[in-house]
């Protein structure tokens, strides 16, 4: 059986406001105010972007779908975890004041912007799973514990898992700081050489007693680590590094398996959006501007589900672009077939779909 996702054209060229009727639009279209409940403390699960990064999604584009929710009297907060790699999202502070310098904020949407994962992106809550590599996974504690989440993804490439939507939004972007390393669990976190200042902060939160001084810097027993990111969590110095690069497939099938138990308890409370617009070669995380694209603004789809809109947003830029994702992005080596297949197999959702157009 095939899963409905609803698409309606639209182009950042036609202002913010007319973006965020036509997401409203949709909503409506696709009856998913039935996904909602009044006080259900529904996640808005979004992406601000990287400091200097101007092709995300921007805050005014979302107006009509908070409204939706207001009107509906849940509780909606907007949000997203903090990142593994140091930048203006690595914490809830700072993660915080760029959202609000950005307009996710009371100020400029009507709601509030609230990290689901805490402070330093530990707070977390294990969800058992049946999945292919791991059987429970470390969900950020307030996405586990709201009711209902509306995920806005915005549709871009991606260096490691080819292409980035709602899947990767939700595995990634729900997971605590544990969940994202287990993610990258390839190889460990070290320490860089010049930039560990000996304060002794990873040292004391270390909960695998895997980190000595000596009378240079820090140095973390590889044997003894279990991943868990307390260190790059707790430094303030930019001197624990990980090395990004894994077996593409393994990512790809543990992101959707982390995306598995974001929705755990959710089934029948969530809605998916992709905007398919600045289609960027690279993910919001670059803190890069005027990125280049790889097709023109296509539109927005919604769906009920997750695997099904994924699925629509590549055929959609694959048929634009007239060649495959891999092409398009440049990196032929990478290929986006292992998290919808694996998807599909966990059970998260179904690639088959039939398109509905919206006017």
């Amino acid at each position: 059986m095939s899963s409905k996702v609803y698409f309606i054209k639209a182009s950042i060229g036609e202002g913010e406001r007319a973006v965020s009727e036509k997401a409203r639009t949709l909503f409506r279209a696709g009856g998913f105010r039935k996904c909602f409940k009044k006080n259900d403390f529904t996640a808005v699960k979004v992406h601000v972007g990287e400091e200097t990064n101007n092709t995300y999604i921007k805050a005014p584009c979302l107006k009509g779908l908070v409204e939706e929710l207001v009107a509906l009297k849940t509780k909606p907060f907007i949000t997203d975890t903090s990142t593994l790699y140091t930048g203006r999202r690595h914490n809830a502070i700072d993660h915080t004041v760029l959202a609000t310098q950005r307009g996710f904020s009371v100020e400029g949407l009507g709601i509030p912007f609230i990290p689901p994962d805490g402070l330093f992106g530990t707070a977390e809550a294990a969800v058992p799973i049946e999945g292919e590599l791991d059987k429970e996974v470390m969900i950020a504690a307030d996405i586990v514990r709201c009711q209902s989440i509306l995920s806005v993804a915005h549709f871009t490439g991606h260096c490691a898992t080819c292409v980035g939507a709602t899947i990767k939004t939700l595995g990634m972007g729900c997971s605590s700081r544990k969940g994202k390393m287990r993610q990258h669990a390839a190889l460990k976190p070290h320490v860089k050489k010049g930039k560990c200042t000996r304060c002794g902060e990873c040292r004391r939160h270390c909960p695998a007693d895997a980190i000595t001084l000596d009378d240079v810097q820090a140095h973390i027993d590889q044997d003894k680590c279990i991943g868990c990111a307390e260190c790059v969590a707790v430094c303030r110095f930019d001197a624990v590094a990980y090395d990004w690069q894994q077996e593409n497939e393994i990512l790809q099938k543990s992101v959707a398996e982390h995306a598995l138990g974001a929705l755990r308890g959710k089934e029948g409370r969530a809605v998916f959006f992709n905007f398919v617009m600045s289609v960027t070669k690279d993910c919001d995380c670059f803190a890069r501007a005027n990125m280049p694209k790889m097709v023109e603004d296509i539109g927005i789809l919604a769906s009920t589900d997750p695997v099904a809109v994924d699925k629509a947003a590549i055929d959609l830029v694959e048929s634009r672009g007239g060649r495959g994702v891999p092409k398009l992005i440049g990196n032929a080596k990478l290929d986006w077939h292992t998290q919808i297949e694996h998807a599909v197999r966990i059970g998260l959702g179904c690639a088959d779909y039939e398109l509905v157009e919206v006017e």
